[in-house]
């Protein structure tokens, strides 16, 4: 299933930016938190850690991890790389011959997806980083997502539902 085309080629995150899902027991975080581009909301039972850029958050049932933070623009490429880095050091084994790449636009909104498949110590698994041009000069939303099909399956509820609770704050 590609990993549900990779959160759904991570695209549904932006595709759904005007629409707000309801969900249950969830808090509203920005990203970054000082001086935001976009807000999420994300259910109590996932684990979240702010970070100075945005929020890392895994599922819980530990199967989905997923990155949302703002970039600089000259800073793009080596946030990109750091990302996959930062993966590789907590067990991601990425097999760069797989990289896919597409731009696209969703509600006017143009989306630089970036799609790999690898694997972790569970087996075959799926990353991708998706950079949404935003409003603000120079600056990207960058989602980074990691997950096996199967994760992505059982989630995928949830996922949508944080997906579409994505709102960019600065038109």
């Amino acid at each position: 299933m590609k990993n549900a085309k990779a959160l759904l080629a991570a695209a549904a995150v932006v595709a759904a930016l005007s629409v707000s899902a309801p969900m249950a027991q969830a808090k509203v975080y920005s990203i970054p938190a000082e001086d935001a581009i976009a807000t999420v909301n994300v259910p109590d039972d996932w684990t979240t850690n702010e970070t100075d850029r945005g929020i890392e958050l895994n599922s819980s049932d530990s199967g989905i991890y997923v990155d949302i933070e703002g970039v600089k623009a000259n800073d793009v490429g080596t946030a990109v790389e750091d990302s996959v880095k930062l993966l590789a050091s907590q067990g991601l084994e990425i097999d760069e011959s797989t990289k896919q790449t597409s731009d696209t636009e969703a509600n006017g909104l143009k989306m630089h997806d970036f799609l790999y498949k690898g694997k972790d110590k569970d087996g075959p698994t799926n990353f991708s980083i998706t950079l949404v041009e935003t409003a603000v000069p120079d600056e990207f939303l960058m989602v980074t997502f990691w997950g096996s099909d199967a994760a992505t399956k059982a989630n995928e509820k949830t996922i949508s539902a944080i997906a579409n609770s994505v709102q960019l704050t600065k038109h």
